[in-house]
């Protein structure tokens, strides 16, 4: 009988995310938060993340991944970095174009057309993918960075909610927040059930565009592509308090 290790805890990370995702629109409307603060906790936590977590971490996976190469090009180091940040560039780079084009739109007071409202759907359905796919290998290297990684995904869940309800106000409706659902319980699925619980090349370059993305995260709360809806003083706050954590997880594994 095939065992899977830490099955409760992968599930429960799901269920968290699949449950932020219903319940934002329905905190947003009880108007208990105020929607910068909680948009500049997003971007803090995500810059962080980024920066201090998975960049780190994709670069000192590269040796492992080298082995698993089998082309002349990718077993060259220096070339395998080069399309792992290529991938993380393309991240903040399509999502950057999507918000782009629908600010404009929404700073005309207009709503962006059904290409660009599937396009955000459909990237955001293959993101939520991303990271439930991701959720079972980082639970297999470290349970701290697996509910620290859920707890950021869970905030960056919530700003892109918003950003889709700012940029599509009458077509963001149940149907596309359910297909974006769809993409976490999909990706959970294939993730625990059907893949290697260790990063392969394909999770890696997965895992890098994600981090371009969210690197676009502190793009819309800070540089206003929501109208200025942020907080300066807690972004700075998350950020470090993200970098505390960080620091604090280094210093468990060392005493380890």
């Amino acid at each position: 009988m095939t065992e899977y290790p830490n099955l409760g805890i992968t599930t429960g990370c799901a269920l968290f995310l699949l449950l932020i995702h219903w319940a934002v629109p329905r905190i947003r409307k009880l108007d208990l938060f105020d929607a910068g603060i909680l948009n500049s906790i997003a971007g803090g936590l995500a810059l962080g993340y980024v920066f201090l977590h998975a960049l780190p971490s994709l670069i000192l996976n590269i040796a492992a991944l080298k082995e698993q190469t089998h082309g002349r090009f990718l077993s060259d180091e220096k070339n395998l970095l080069f399309v792992i940040f290529m991938f993380a560039l393309a991240g903040f780079f399509v999502l950057y174009v999507l918000e782009k084009i629908a600010h404009d739109k929404s700073k005309k007071g207009e709503e962006g057309g059904v290409v660009i409202y599937y396009s955000h759907v459909g990237t955001l359905t293959y993101l939520s993918f991303s990271v439930a796919l991701i959720i079972p290998i980082m639970a297999h290297e470290s349970l701290a960075s697996l509910l620290l990684f859920t707890f950021i995904m869970g905030f960056h869940f919530i700003l892109e909610d918003h950003a889709m309800s700012h940029h599509f106000p009458s077509r963001f409706n149940h149907v596309g927040r359910y297909i974006i659902m769809g993409g976490v319980g999909l990706g959970w699925l294939i993730g625990t059930f059907l893949l290697p619980h260790h990063y392969t090349l394909t999770t890696t370059l997965m895992n890098s565009f994600l981090a371009g993305v969210l690197i676009l995260s502190t793009t819309k709360t800070e540089f206003a592509l929501l109208e200025e809806r942020s907080h300066f003083p807690t972004f700075i706050a998350s950020l470090a308090v993200k970098t505390a954590i960080i620091f604090i997880m280094l210093l468990l594994e060392n005493v380890g």
